[in-house]
């Protein structure tokens, strides 16, 4: 790898990318790497080394937001955000979350020090309620209104933007409803239900209800009053809501770690980078006693899982980004 230029992709501006991008370029030039940037890129603070606006021969593409199947280019490096706060992102060569490495490789829990368990940031997390949300209007921390009437020892189920081109999402939310429903075709759990919606599926971009949003998903949310399900879709902090449940089920589209930080039970019908130390089911058969039974929980693993991911694989400073850019070209050499 001689060069790397960013790519436009489907957008004309880096925007939220802006500053990682700018780390990203930073950790490429002082490892002798020429960087510029697509025709009509809109880059807000352009690092200063970046060549400007040119087609290099053979240069690595870098994209933002995107993953492997959408790209026709071989060699090339994916930026992403992440969690778990504003400001961390990832930097690979499969895709953006979920379409990282760790969803398809994994890691060696053995080798990870949990000396090296990030305390001080997990106790800040914890305390002042934060999460990945950029906005101050979603993100209000220890100002968070309180989730009212939620049931203690609950069965939460984490509602991200579930559509995507392998997946459809929604009918596995709907299938997942069915099963937790007391209706003929299936068992019942007797755990209570509570469901808390990615706020960008209700909210507008001042954190106001979107009326049109609403009125789209108005016919799902009758439904789960009509079952007694508990649902929450504004700033409702999951910091608030964690504590009092008892497993939690997440899409793969879902970047919250908030489940690993609090070491709470976690299962999954899709592929989320921490698959490994969570339960991943299969089958539909296999959710209920998945629920019913948590022998299988593993808290150490998630623990481990979490440290190496927050020490050695995601970025937030210039130093962590030269460490993950300097891995991915030392691999890149071999």
């Amino acid at each position: 790898m001689n060069a790397v230029q960013f790519k436009a992709f489907s957008q004309g501006r880096l925007g939220t990318f802006s500053v990682p991008a700018g780390k990203v370029a930073n950790s490429l030039i002082k490892n002798g790497i020429t960087v510029s940037k697509d025709d009509g890129l809109l880059w807000p603070n352009e690092p200063q080394g970046c060549i400007g606006t040119t087609n290099q021969y053979n240069a690595t593409h870098l994209y933002t937001a995107t993953n492997k199947d959408k790209i026709n280019h071989d060699d090339s490096l994916f930026l992403g955000l992440s969690g778990p706060l504003p400001g961390y992102f990832t930097v690979d060569t499969m895709g953006s979350w979920p379409y990282i490495t760790p969803t398809y490789t994994n890691i060696d829990l053995d080798l990870v020090d949990l000396d090296k368990y990030p305390h001080e940031l997990i106790n800040m997390i914890k305390e002042q309620k934060q999460t990945l949300y950029t906005s101050a209007l979603v993100n209000k921390g220890k100002a968070s209104p309180e989730p009212k009437n939620l049931p203690d020892n609950h069965i939460l189920i984490i509602v991200s933007h579930v559509e995507n081109e392998w997946m459809d999402g929604w009918a596995m939310f709907g299938k997942l409803i069915s099963m937790l429903s007391r209706t003929e075709k299936y068992n019942s759990t007797n755990y209570p239900v509570v469901i808390r919606f990615d706020p960008r599926l209700f909210l507008d971009h001042q954190a106001e209800l979107d009326k049109n949003k609403l009125e789209t998903h108005q016919p799902m949310l009758d439904h789960l009053d009509k079952l007694g399900f508990k649902y929450y879709y504004g700033a409702e902090s999951l910091h608030d809501i964690l504590p009092k449940s008892r497993i939690v089920i997440q899409d793969e589209g879902a970047q919250f770690l908030e489940p690993l930080i609090y070491e709470i039970p976690m299962l999954t019908y899709g592929a989320p980078p921490y698959h490994q130390v969570i339960k991943r089911v299969l089958h539909q058969h296999e959710i209920l006693p998945a629920i019913n039974n948590i022998d299988w929980h593993e808290p150490l693993a998630m623990r481990k899982w979490l440290t190496w991911y927050l020490n050695d694989y995601v970025c937030h400073s210039q130093e962590s980004c030269d460490k993950r850019v300097e891995e991915i070209l030392s691999t890149r050499r071999r």
